[in-house]
């Protein structure tokens, strides 16, 4: 199981701030994130021993990244959560530690990974690096980037702001550039996450919304490899995108023969 720890955009609804950088301001809150720890290790403590996966907190290191260098953007850590962390940083980069030394310690078979949320990667992917080492990403299990929330079919509509996802070769390479730079930086292997399932054979209405992701990535798996690229996660982020229920039998019947053609050695 691949779990997806999504909790700090409530924490910034509980503080009156909402997501983005305002759910930064609120780690700051020693109530609020107390709450939010403790819920987290009530969380690992059902994992236990099982042999699981953990994202932590997709957007929300790109929120902390707007607001400066991780090692000094304020959080309540060791007060928080004094029996875990008690000798962490009061900073953002105090939490990521905190979350990922909490999983280790309640969660010992499990997986950890950091979410690469960096807004900027295209223009700057060494900021990028830059910060994450100072999130301490190294202390990580893996590291996880979300590709899309949405089919490209769907961002294309003008209703839904005329947006051009759809991947070409070069827009591809380029992802996979960073995401093999990101993943050396840190000898950690990657995990792509949220791929949209849409596939060109839809027809743009609720659930059959076209993509490309899919069949681009079948089709390059040694691409995929070479960028140290360890899993792929299918779903999408929105209930009115192609499913694999809605998508054809596309995605199951590309799994199956990747399968049985015996896959692609990890590097």
């Amino acid at each position: 199981m691949l779990w997806t720890w999504y909790s700090l955009r409530d924490l910034g609804d509980a503080a009156g701030e909402g997501d983005g950088p305002g759910e930064v301001k609120a780690i700051n809150r020693l109530d609020l994130l107390t709450r939010y720890l403790n819920d987290y290790r009530f969380f690992l403590q059902k994992i236990g021993t099982s042999h699981d996966a953990i994202d932590l907190e997709p957007d929300f290191w790109g929120y902390v990244r707007s607001l400066g260098d991780p090692h000094q953007v304020p959080a309540q850590v060791s007060g928080a959560n004094p029996k875990d962390c008690g000798s962490q940083k009061n900073s953002a980069t105090g939490l990521a530690q905190c979350l990922i030394t909490m999983a280790h310690k309640y969660a010992p078979n499990t997986a950890v990974g950091l979410h690469l949320s960096c807004f900027d990667w295209e223009t700057n992917p060494q900021a990028c690096v830059k910060d994450y080492a100072s999130l301490g990403a190294k202390n990580a299990d893996f590291l996880v980037r979300d590709v899309s929330d949405r089919d490209a079919g769907w961002y294309a509509q003008p209703a839904h702001g005329g947006r051009d996802t759809f991947w070409t070769d070069q827009k591809a390479a380029a992802t996979l550039k960073y995401l093999k730079t990101m993943a050396e930086s840190f000898g950690k292997p990657v995990v792509l996450w949220q791929i949209p399932v849409g596939n060109m054979a839809q027809n743009n209405t609720r659930n059959h919304y076209k993509d490309d992701k899919v069949d681009w990535l079948f089709a390059h798996m040694d691409q995929v490899a070479d960028a140290h690229i360890a899993g792929l996660f299918f779903g999408p982020g929105q209930d009115e995108q192609t499913t694999v229920e809605s998508d054809g039998g596309n995605l199951i019947n590309k799994t199956i023969a990747y399968h049985n053609s015996g896959g692609t050695a990890l590097k």
